[in-house]
């Protein structure tokens, strides 16, 4: 609810209270779409973080083993290519849909083992990967498993950046809910619309992600970011017209006295 100060003929100035819905579900439609995005953000750069640790401990250790000569250098080249796709597989099942779709973007699905020994024959020594000699065939399993711990310099960056923005936007969301709840009449019926209002924006974008893959298709971010947010602005004016709608049982249940 917002203040309006009116100069006149009155006995003296005082504030009328002025209804605003438009600017009410502006802002809750805000909040449920910030909270979404950044709570993604902040579990997106998680899961970049715990997938690059994984692949390069399970590197180290392989290279350990052919060190040991307990493995070849070929095998170890084979299962670090394996694994470098197992982990990526399976991080990309936690990472949002549109964070997915930036990731499919990039790289949709894994080359070949067989074109990767062929790229680094050619960047390396010129020539197909069957046409090198057993020392240059060495040569370029021991770089497949070096290259399995490398990491994108551009994600890792973009990375960083993405867990900063999400604590931001957190911290935004919250200040916006807290100084409705602070300013309210009814502290506690203000908190629990609050609440409302940015659960049906994570429910609605949650539910939009749903459907990303069968709507923008594999590798479409810009679509997939666009039907998540229309979805969590949805859900955060849906969040809000319900809370409306059930304000007389919201203030009725704050008298309640629950410990």
């Amino acid at each position: 609810m917002a203040y309006a100060q009116v100069d006149g003929s009155f006995s003296a100035k005082q504030q009328h209270p002025v209804e605003d819905p438009v600017l009410s579900k502006a802002l809750a439609a805000f909040e449920g779409a910030a909270i979404k995005f950044s709570t993604d953000a902040i579990s997106d750069a998680n899961v970049r973080s715990s997938y690059t640790s994984n692949i390069k401990r399970v590197v180290t250790e392989v290279k350990q083993l052919a060190v040991a000569k307990k493995i070849s250098v070929k095998e170890a080249a084979e299962f670090c290519y394996e694994m470098r796709n197992q982990i990526m597989a399976e991080h990309r099942k936690y990472t949002s849909a549109q964070g997915l779709a930036l990731a499919e973007r990039h790289k949709k699905a894994p080359p070949s083992l067989d074109q990767l020994f062929d790229k680094y024959a050619k960047k390396k020594f010129g020539k197909d990967f069957k046409s090198l000699s057993a020392q240059q065939k060495g040569a370029i399993h021991y770089e497949i498993i070096e290259s399995s711990a490398r990491d994108n310099p551009k994600f890792t960056t973009a990375n960083r950046r993405l867990k900063v923005l999400g604590k931001v936007g957190v911290i935004v969301t919250a200040a916006l809910a807290t100084h409705a709840v602070l300013n309210a009449d009814n502290k506690p019926k203000e908190a629990v619309k609050q609440g409302m209002q940015i659960g049906g924006g994570v429910a609605g974008g949650w539910l939009a992600g749903l459907a990303v893959s069968s709507v923008c298709g594999p590798g479409a971010p810009f679509c997939a970011i666009a039907l998540v947010l229309l979805g969590s602005i949805a859900g955060g004016v849906a969040g809000s017209v319900v809370a409306d709608s059930l304000d007389e049982e919201i203030e009725e249940f704050t008298r309640w006295q629950i410990n």
